[in-house]
């Protein structure tokens, strides 16, 4: 889901409206934006980094510094990460019947507390592929934990470009395991794991 820089490479890239970067690397790496050839430092260092959103309305030129000791990993979109990053961001919560957004899939957890029941609409192809940079064939694992009352949090298909594999439902105070899967453009299938 990521790309990868080589050791002391660099790249250009273009961040749509409403996206960021997020990037990642074990050793020093720099992140510039550039607007009429200026460059301003996004971020310096080793480690984590995810960017607010660039722009509202245009595209934004970003340039990348690889890594001194080791590959930089980045990813670009509304709801960008580095899955290869080893770290658990704070757990998503859907509560109530809507949105199984982007940005709570690639969380890794989803929680729901509720007694009643949920149904979890994925987002389309379109919005998935948005949300971050995939190749086909690209995945993301990610569980749901439903500890609430005696009813079940339903993983259901989008309205077009996202299908489910296998049982959506997650009964009531157990989990659920799912991969979401990059098939074509704009085209995610989501398997029932266990």
């Amino acid at each position: 889901m990521s790309a990868s820089l080589p050791v002391l490479a660099a790249s250009v890239v273009s961040v749509p409206a409403n996206a960021r970067i997020a990037a990642y690397s074990t050793s020093f790496y720099q992140i510039n934006q550039i607007v009429n050839n200026v460059r301003t430092i996004l971020y310096a260092g080793a480690g984590s980094f995810t960017s607010a959103v660039l722009s509202a309305s245009v595209a934004t030129t970003v340039e990348i510094m690889g890594g001194d000791r080791a590959s930089t990993f980045y990813s670009i979109g509304t709801a960008a990460i580095v899955p290869e990053f080893p770290f658990q961001p704070t757990p998503g919560t859907l509560n109530a019947t809507g949105t199984l957004t982007a940005a709570l899939v690639f969380g890794g957890i989803v929680t729901s507390t509720t007694a009643a029941a949920v149904t979890a609409t994925l987002d389309t192809g379109a919005i998935m592929e948005a949300a971050g940079s995939f190749v086909v064939g690209d995945y993301v694992d990610w569980s749901v934990i439903n500890t609430g009352g005696s009813n079940a949090f339903t993983v259901t298909a989008a309205a077009s470009g996202h299908t489910v594999v296998g049982a959506g439902a997650v009964s009531a105070s157990t989990s659920g395991r799912f991969r979401t899967l990059k098939t074509a453009a704009n085209t995610f299938v989501t398997y029932r794991m266990a």
